[in-house]
Order: C-alpha cells, then sequence, then structure tokens
C-alpha cells in the first residue's frame, strides 16, 4: 500500500508517495499511462473505488496486468497520480493568474480555472475523502493553502482595480471571499443536480457578470 502525502510548497501542490511507482509515468509511454488513468477514473466513477480491481483496470485499458503493476502497486498509486493530473493544471493556471496585471483579466483568468479544476477534480476529490481515510487531512490541509493563496491573489486585484478607479472602494478581502463563494456555489450546485451542460468558461462569465454588474438596475 502506498502512502500519501499532500504538502504546498513555494506556490505549488506537490504530492508525495513512499511508492514511486508514481514516479515511473514518465517512463512509460505517454499514451499507454494516460489510458490507464483514464479507464482507472471512469471504472472508479461507474462503479465506486472498493469495486473496481487493479485487474479490471488493466483488462479494460487493454493491457496486461503485469504492465500496470509495474508502473502502479496499488489503486491507491494511482489516485495519486490522477490527483497529480490536476493539481499540475491548476499550478499552471496560477502561474498564468499571477502574472496577470489587470484586474479584471486576473479575476476572470482565476475564475476560470477555478471552476474547471472544481469539475475536473471533483470524482477523485471525493474518492480520496470515502475511501483514503489516510489522505484526507493532508488533501484537506493542502488546498486550505491553496485556496489562501487565491484569495490573497484576487483581493489584490480589486484593491488595486479599486485604487485605478476600475471598482468603486470596497473591502478587497470581503470582495474575494465573496467572490470565492459564489465559485464554489457554482460547483456545488452543478455537481449537486449533476449538471453541467456548461463549460467552465460559460460557467465563470455567468458568474462574473452578476459578480461585476450586480443585480440592480444601473
Amino acid at each position: 500500500m502506498s502512502e500519501m502525502r499532500l504538502t504546498y510548497s513555494d506556490s505549488c501542490f506537490i504530492l508525495h508517495s513512499s511508492d514511486r511507482s508514481v514516479e515511473n509515468g514518465a517512463k512509460m509511454a505517454p499514451e499507454t499511462y494516460e489510458k490507464i488513468l483514464s479507464t482507472a477514473r471512469r471504472l472508479f466513477v461507474q462503479q465506486g473505488y472498493t469495486a473496481t480491481s487493479m485487474r479490471q483496470v488493466a483488462e479494460s485499458a487493454g493491457i496486461g496486468k503485469a504492465t500496470i503493476y509495474h508502473h502502479f502497486s496499488d489503486k491507491q498509486a494511482i489516485v495519486m497520480a490522477l490527483l497529480n493530473h490536476n493539481l499540475a493544471r491548476m499550478d499552471k493556471a496560477m502561474q498564468l493568474v499571477r502574472a496577470e496585471s489587470d484586474p479584471r483579466c486576473r479575476i476572470q483568468v482565476a475564475a476560470e480555472a477555478s471552476i474547471d479544476f472544481l469539475f475536473e477534480s471533483a470524482d477523485i476529490m471525493q474518492i480520496v475523502r470515502r475511501e483514503i481515510p489516510d489522505g484526507r487531512d493532508q488533501m484537506q490541509g493542502g488546498f486550505a493553502k491553496f485556496f489562501q493563496e487565491y484569495m490573497a491573489l484576487l483581493a489584490e486585484a480589486i484593491q488595486r482595480g479599486s485604487e485605478q478607479g476600475i471598482f468603486r472602494p470596497i473591502n478587497p478581502t470581503d470582495a474575494a471571499r465573496v467572490l470565492m463563494t459564489m465559485i464554489q456555489g457554482t460547483f456545488a450546485m452543478a455537481y449537486l443536480i449533476n449538471e453541467r451542460s456548461q463549460t467552465p468558461q460559460q460557467a465563470a462569465a455567468a458568474l462574473l457578470d452578476v459578480y461585476f454588474q450586480g443585480l440592480d438596475a444601473r
């Protein structure tokens, strides 16, 4: 059994494991690695993490059982690789957010990236919460630190926008907190009612229209 440990260092998520099989993905053909991950994810969602065996993943992916065990020691190692995949995407998005100096553009990039990350990571995060107790606290702690930095980046953009006359004077921390609540609420509603007809960009655009314009007629 691999041991999962999620930490946050230098503005980057790092998912550690005592099992080095997760790192071996770079040594196999990229298409094989992606096939294993996508197949495992589909089976985990369709029939549950506990009910899915490594043999089923291998058979569904069209590879030998020995091949999958050569790269992943167990199902938990696959879940860790899936988390790493999504977290790496989010870290790249965070770099774009940090680099964006225009207040409105930074908020737009942040909203789109957040919604995309939440939609893409929801099923894997649920598996960790329900099935992998030793990874639950570490994951939550890592995400808490991530959202703290996200809040700071948003508050900085709002403060800058107020100083430039783009936004009205407002407490930037409060405004950032409201935006994060709207983002998480958008995800929660889509997830609870299983309605994801909008792309992350469309969902972010609808959210930001209300956030920037409000409801009162001008």
